[in-house]
């Protein structure tokens, strides 16, 4: 099930918005400001995002959610609908705009249209691997792998990118969002759990091997299909 976090200042719009998308099936994480959203964003596949809000606004969060990840589709909205403030959002990587009032059969259109570009639903295969995102399942070699769910969310996160370097820190904002207090090693506890479960040796991966420097890569070789 696609999970969406809205974020946004007003309760009784962001309750509106939040009671269209159940309607729709989706899962929905709520916030009112932009900081209390970074606890959400590791476990969402989108983002509804007002611009206007206190304790860190939607553009500014926007660029935090770019530096980390790319690929997130963004939702902008705005009340005011000023030409300057759509400009400014889509330079920094928002994927589609709306003004307010809403009008609901659009706007699940769009929540429905990124959701199909961005492909982060689709199942992924990388070697002896897949990874389903709607059903968070790993199978490996055809054999379902008994993960917990943040384990699934760091796995996938490397899977979106096979073959490249995932540094700890877009690691940490993907899978545990941006939340305070969380020490960042807790990547690196993570993947020893998660090479352990896909029988993997740090000293010679598989799957999961270290980038020195950078953080982790999931392997697309030879070797890690054999």
């Amino acid at each position: 099930m696609p999970a969406i976090l809205v974020v946004d200042d007003e309760p009784v719009f962001r309750e509106m918005v939040t009671r269209l998308l159940q309607q729709e099936g989706y899962q929905v994480f709520q916030a009112e400001n932009g900081e209390e959203a970074m606890a959400y964003l590791g476990r969402a596949d989108l983002v509804v995002l007002d611009i206007n809000m206190p304790r860190l606004g939607g553009l500014e969060l926007l660029e935090i959610i770019r530096e980390y990840d790319r690929d997130l589709p963004v939702l902008m909205l705005t009340a005011y609908d000023r030409e300057e403030d759509r400009v400014k959002g889509l330079s920094l990587g928002a994927d589609d705009y709306m003004g307010k009032p809403l009008r609901a059969r659009e706007f699940l259109a769009r929540v429905r249209a990124l959701l199909r570009r961005s492909k982060r639903l689709e199942s992924i295969k990388v070697g002896p691997l897949e990874i389903d995102p709607l059903s968070e399942e790993v199978r490996l070699n055809g054999q379902l792998l008994d993960l917990t769910p943040t384990e699934f969310r760091l796995l996938l996160a490397l899977a979106r990118h096979p073959g490249e370097a995932v540094s700890r820190q877009a690691l940490f904002a993907q899978v545990w969002g941006l939340e305070e207090g969380v020490d960042e090693r807790v990547v690196d506890t993570t993947v020893a759990r998660l090479r352990k479960k896909l029988g993997d040796d740090a000293r010679s991966p598989r799957f999961i091997a270290t980038v020195f420097g950078r953080g982790y890569r999931l392997a697309v070789e030879d070797k890690a299909s054999s």
